[in-house]
Order: structure tokens, then sequence, then C-alpha cells
């Protein structure tokens, strides 16, 4: 029997611009996703998840439809990896998420874990860099996402030291564990909200859909043609500028976070070198503001989250994780037992004064920085 790790993360930075080929900032936390499994000789795959106390059973020769369930993640992970490899041996076992999903990357940290496993019985050798744009091509291609690769390349790609945070440009892959030239004494709270499932349609696709509606408009504004998939970081921003009042509201709205954000992330490496990391924390509060008001997301309880977080001295910054529909708010905190104590208390009375009825699933607690990948046996 093997057990695999694969750690969730939070992206302080760089948020929705991923799939604009932007860059984005992010970091592994000591939670995450853990699968134990063994080999099948006859391909099959059967995983229980220990979530949501369901089981699913097929073999690797007959993959069953995306039915828009939890499996629908383990079966583009084997329709993918069966289409570009040659695979023998199936796993069976059992997952179990440490948190509840919702912003933490929880997708790909399970996703991972699959793929990893699989590639593990069938001594599939492949590089960190092979297997975040295999991941998105499950995402892409079988779950219909148009995700980008901010989750699983933040998973693969960082590194275990508390004082570094992962710098990625997505438009070439190009990355960096930046390291602050401090010793940063903090630490980071998570709030869930309670909200577990999405009542309504996000939006998540049609927010990626006018992005790029937007950067071929103001390609056709400076009379250029499009022969490509163009993107918003393919357009400069002085044209974005330029041109940005001829955009309807919604599109120059989400331009406008695209290089604000652009422009965050780019101080936010800089203060994180220097180890200034209150003034860091003020750059994810207005990753947050720019997330409600320009990409027009996240559902009014994660917003209030935000909002109370960010009012508590000794919270450096705090926004919502993902696009805060459901799941978690998380912030930079002093790392002080005082100030931790004084957090649980507010955010605790102040938001469930407002929502009671997720007294039941509210939790707040407090992660460290982590990075681990292994497989194990036992």
């Amino acid at each position: 029997m093997f057990s695999v790790f694969i750690p969730y993360r939070v992206c302080p930075i760089g948020a929705h611009i991923d799939h604009q080929k932007g860059k984005v900032l992010g970091i592994t936390i000591n939670k995450g996703t853990i699968l134990k499994f063994q080999k099948t000789e006859s391909g099959r795959i059967k995983i229980k998840s220990l979530s949501f106390k369901e089981e699913s059973e097929f073999n690797i020769n007959e993959i069953p439809e995306n039915r828009k369930k939890w499996d629908d993640l383990l079966k583009g992970c084997v329709y993918v990896l069966k289409e570009n490899f040659k695979i023998k041996y199936g796993i069976e076992g059992e997952i179990y998420g440490q948190l509840p999903s919702g912003g933490i990357g929880s997708s790909a940290s399970a996703g991972l874990s699959y793929l990893i496993a699989i590639e593990y019985v069938n001594n599939i050798k492949l590089s960190k860099e092979e297997n975040i744009f295999l991941f998105q091509k499950v995402e892409n291609e079988y779950l219909g996402v148009k995700s980008g690769i901010l989750d699983q390349s933040t998973i693969l790609l960082s590194n275990n030291d508390k004082n570094s945070i992962l710098s990625l440009d997505c438009k070439d892959l190009k990355y960096e564990n930046i390291k602050s030239d401090k010793n940063l004494n903090y630490s980071i709270v998570m709030v869930y909200s309670g909200i577990e499932k999405v009542l309504y349609d996000t939006g998540y696709n049609k927010r990626v859909e006018e992005c790029k509606i937007a950067a071929e408009k103001l390609l056709e504004f400076e009379g250029k043609n499009i022969s490509n998939e163009v993107f918003l970081r393919d357009i400069n921003k002085k044209n974005f500028l330029k041109y940005k009042d001829k955009l309807p509201e919604n599109l120059r709205k989400r331009g406008t976070h695209f290089y604000s954000e652009m422009e965050r992330v780019e101080k936010g490496i800089k203060l994180w070198e220097e180890g200034e990391i209150e003034e860091f924390g003020e750059l994810i509060k207005e990753s947050g503001e720019s997330s409600i008001k320009n990409y027009e997301c996240g559902a009014e309880e994660l917003i209030k989250i935000y909002e109370i977080l960010n009012s508590i001295k000794g919270v450096y910054g705090a926004r919502f994780s993902g696009a805060g529909f459901r799941g978690w708010c998380f912030g930079f905190t002093k790392n002080d037992k005082e100030i931790k104590n004084k957090i649980k208390k507010i955010i605790k009375n102040e938001y469930l004064k407002i929502y009671p009825q997720y007294t039941q699933n509210f939790k707040v607690i407090f992660v460290d920085k982590k990075f681990s990948i292994n497989i194990r046996s036992f």
C-alpha cells in the first residue's frame, strides 16, 4: 500500500489572471489531499472518497461519461493519461481532503494525487512541467473548465522555505521561489465560510471569455488582424488605457483588474524580497477589492469575511480564496498568540451574528507554509 500527500495552495496576489497568461504569486500550506492506494493488475480503478462518502469504480479501458460529480476529476485524469501514454495498471484505495474545498486548489490537489499515483504504478516518469499541462488538459478538455495553470503550478513548483513565495509567469512557465531578505514571522489565517456548494452559476467560464473578448477588441482598435488566440497579456497596458473607454463596462472592468493585478504582483515581489510583510498585506487587500469590484466575483458571505478580516488590527491583508462563491477566505497575520485569539473571537462573533445558518460548518484555523509531495509505502 502507498500514500501520497499533495498540499493545498493560497494565492495572495495574482487572482484571476493566470488564464490570461498573467503573473501570479502562490504559497502551499500544510493541509492537503491524502491518497492511499495500491496497484491493480486488471486495470481497475476503485477509489473511495472519505469526504463525499461515495465510491467510484471503472476500468481504464472503459471510462464512464462525465456526470458532473466528484469522480469526474478521477475519470478525467485516467482519460488524459490513457490518451497520452500507454497505461496498463489501475489503482484502488481511498482519498481524503483535510479541509473542505473552495478556492484552495483542492481540485488540483486531488487531481495531482490521481495523476501521480497512476503514473507511479505504470512506471511513467514525468517532469513537474509536464504534469502541470497534463492537469490543465484534464480541466480544459474533460471537465470543460477554462482554467489556467495557477493551482497545479503553485503546488508542484513551490519550495519548503517559509521565507519564500512562488513567482510564476503563466505565459512561459518561468518561475522562481522568491526569498525574503528577512525572517518573515507571519501566519496564515483561514476562515471557512460554511458554504459547501454553489447554488448558482458563478460565471467562471464567462469571466474568462470576457477577458478574451476584451483582448480581441483592443487588437481591433489598434487595427490589427486576429489570427491566433489572444489574451490580455498580449495587449500593452498603454493600449488598454488608450482604448478602454471604447470597451463595454464589463470588459473594461475585466481589463482593469488584469492590468492592476499584474502591477500588484510586480510590487509584491519587491516587497517580499525586502521583507515588508505589512505592505505586502496591503496588496492582498487591494487584490481582493479589485476581485470584487472589477472582476465581479464573490458571494456576499465571503465578501463579509473579507471586510471583517481586513478591519482587524494584526491582519496585514486578506482576500477570499479563488472566486469566493464558496469555501475560504485567508489572510496574512502577525504570528502572535494573543492576536490569533482576537481574530478568532472577532470573526466568529461578527460573521455568525449575520449568518447563523453556517454555525455548524464555519471554522477559523491558522496554517503554515508547507511543501511536501512524496509517495511512501506503509
